[in-house]
């Protein structure tokens, strides 16, 4: 080791390369966040390359297989972040203590390793097309820096690489999956992918189930009695439960042109929902109204049909004498049953269309 300098490459010849391997494992993901897009996990890379200086005969030195120096004593390559929020860095030798205690593995035929790691923090931009079923690919983009003296000492890594052996699952997102995949062609560069789901169950118990719900209540505004008084207070308290909702989903979504297919569900429920409310006040207006009093021809229809279904058992003596005043008068309670009866039709071919809707696109989703 006299000779030894840790500013040269570890090689005899300055014209071989030295190819660097380097393997992730993921600990532990500790937060994703959509609004920012950025994503953190607690991970460590194993880096292995060969180091021709550091060779020894094992039967020469009392059978001694591995050997360990000071990461700062030896020539290590310098892999950095290119999609960092704050730390370059993977590693975490930010002070003399950590460069005083890590270490680089080596056996007798110069292999090296290191571990480096730590806190990850990067950007990671969301798609919430498909929430609360939304997947995410987030990457890790590393490269070898210093100067460039390291831009051609490098080998991919394994690109079937899985590193979640030592892996805690996240309460909110299951990772499913690490891989590594190369960068772009002629760079040094490693960019190791993340898969990321959202663990669904929260979000639809404590939103899309209580949406569903509060929409088949929209349905029974028409069958609460008009002289409860209570139709267009029932009507008003849904239509303002959908907009607290739409509220409380886009306070956590983010800002992008691309919107989310649940937000555009609430968006029609809150379109539904004054339609409902102004259909409400319509009833009650017609229900209320003097039978003498001019409206809509289509009205007019309407109530003469109501009228006549009522007279058809009558007199037919009593019903052509009475011809002139009956066609004058409107029954407006049977007209308001009928308009009942269509918004509560409406109501529920709605609720079915969105179901089958949500069905094809989530079958979509998942190509099945």
């Amino acid at each position: 080791m006299e000779k030894y300098s840790n500013q040269l490459l570890p090689r005899k010849h300055d014209d071989e390369g030295v190819y660097v391997s380097v393997f992730p494992y993921i600990d532990l993901f500790l937060d994703f966040n959509e609004n920012i897009g950025s994503f953190s996990v607690y991970g460590l890379f194993r880096i292995g390359w060969y180091d021709d200086h550091i060779t020894w005969n094992e039967t020469e030195y009392d059978d001694i297989t591995l050997l360990y120096f000071p990461v700062e004593e030896v020539w290590f390559p310098k892999m950095m972040m290119r999609n960092t929020i704050e730390k370059r860095t993977i590693f975490t030798s930010d002070d003399d203590l950590d460069l005083m205690t890590t270490y680089v593995e080596y056996d007798s035929h110069g292999k090296a390793s290191v571990l480096a790691g730590g806190v990850i923090e990067a950007v990671c931009h969301a798609s919430m097309y498909y929430f609360p079923f939304d997947s995410h690919v987030c990457a890790i983009e590393l490269y070898f820096d210093s100067a460039g003296v390291y831009m051609r000492d490098y080998i991919y890594g394994d690109q079937t690489l899985t590193a979640l052996s030592y892996y805690t699952p996240h309460a909110e997102w299951e990772l499913t999956n690490v891989s590594s995949v190369p960068g772009p062609t002629g760079w040094p560069q490693l960019i190791v992918q993340l898969k990321l789901e959202r663990k669904p169950l929260f979000v639809c118990v404590s939103l899309v189930l209580p949406v569903f719900l509060v929409s088949i209540v929209n349905i029974f505004v028409f069958f609460l009695p008009i002289e409860s008084g209570e139709r267009i207070s029932l009507a008003m308290t849904l239509f303002l439960t959908f907009v607290v909702i739409i509220t409380m989903v886009a306070e956590n979504l983010p800002e992008s042109s691309e919107v989310s297919i649940f937000i555009l569900l609430l968006i029609i429920k809150v379109i539904t929902s004054v339609l409902t409310t102004v259909m409400a006040i319509i009833t009650i207006s017609l229900y209320y109204r003097n039978n003498d009093t001019k409206t809509f021809s289509l009205l007019c229809t309407c109530a003469k049909k109501c009228r006549k279904q009522e007279n058809s058992h009558e007199d037919q003596a009593m019903h052509f004498s009475t011809h002139s005043t009956v066609s004058a008068k409107t029954n407006w309670q049977n007209v308001v049953k009928k308009i009942d009866s269509f918004c509560i039709v409406v109501l529920v071919l709605e609720i079915l269309s969105e179901i089958v809707a949500a069905l094809i696109i989530f079958r979509n989703r998942w190509g099945v």
